[in-house]
């Protein structure tokens, strides 16, 4: 039973070598130049564009050679606000996703080793997955104030049960294998088992859903930010844009537009890789 068992499971290609494949398919390369195009436009926006805090006599400018995108309410150049906005979505998904990945991991690996403490994480887990994003922002908000840290830390409270119901899965899997079993009769010690045969295969694991968990930043800072209880003016951010250029959709649809497309290529271009990612493990 156990041979068939093993036969019919799916084999799972170790994350690092199933990274190129995915770069090699077209899925994984069109996500990889959109999201590398978006993330060097944003890297490489103070070469080329103006300050995105100095505000001009211009408001509400349409498009021109000093200012390609227009002005915004104040005056400012909207190019260099929305280049701006990307380093801020990149500084998030810096700050949230691998704080989430390590947390959750640790929580789901302590709640697979110890029952009682295993029950407890998945109640947790069960809460949080319980809370959408958006609602679970809006308490943060109320409980502290809107800004930067309201943001992380709703990515972050998100992104846990992922993480750590994947860490879980993983650990248990392991643990159930011949050769881990086999070593524990042998009275191999337990943390030279977790090193050697489990861990890697939970780096693994969690390796695949930071692309996810990433797409998944955006789109909360993005929801946040546009509900006005994400990153706060004057600090830029794509989210931010779109909320205040609404005000002015009819008068200059523009102001909204080019965040909105960035974000969108951004999400798009991650859940793409993503989903190439998977795919390939899986072969």
């Amino acid at each position: 039973m156990t041979t068939t068992a093993s036969a019919a499971a799916p084999r799972r290609r170790p994350a690092l070598p199933a990274l190129p494949a995915a770069l090699r398919t077209r899925r994984g390369r069109t996500g990889a130049l959109l999201v590398l195009a978006v993330v060097l436009l944003g890297l490489l926006g103070p070469l080329f564009a103006a300050d995105p805090y100095r505000q001009g006599p211009d408001a509400l400018a349409g498009p021109s050679a000093a200012h390609l995108l227009g002005t915004d309410e104040v005056g400012r150049d909207l190019l260099a606000r929305a280049l701006a906005g990307i380093r801020t979505e990149l500084l998030v998904c810096l700050l949230a996703v691998p704080a989430a990945a390590v947390l959750g991991t640790a929580l789901g690996l302590l709640g697979g080793l110890n029952r009682l403490l295993g029950e407890a994480v998945q109640r947790l887990f069960d809460l949080l997955l319980g809370l959408h994003g958006l609602l679970l922002g809006l308490a943060l908000a109320l409980l502290v104030r809107p800004g930067l840290g309201t943001v992380v830390a709703t990515i972050v409270l998100s992104a846990l049960p992922s993480f750590g119901r994947q860490a879980r899965a993983a650990l248990l899997g392991q643990l159930a294998r011949d050769h881990v079993v086999a070593a524990r009769v042998l009275g191999v010690p337990r943390g030279r088992i977790l090193r050697r045969h489990v861990l890697p295969n939970v780096v693994d694991a969690t390796t695949a859903l930071l692309a996810v968990a990433m797409a998944n930043a955006v789109k909360t800072e993005g929801g946040l930010s546009v509900l006005g209880l994400g990153i706060q003016p004057p600090a830029p951010s794509l989210g931010t844009m779109i909320n205040t250029g609404s005000k002015y959709l009819f008068l200059y649809p523009g102001y909204a537009l080019a965040p909105v497309v960035l974000l969108g290529l951004l999400v798009f271009g991650l859940t793409l890789l993503a989903d190439s990612f998977n795919r390939e493990r899986l072969r």
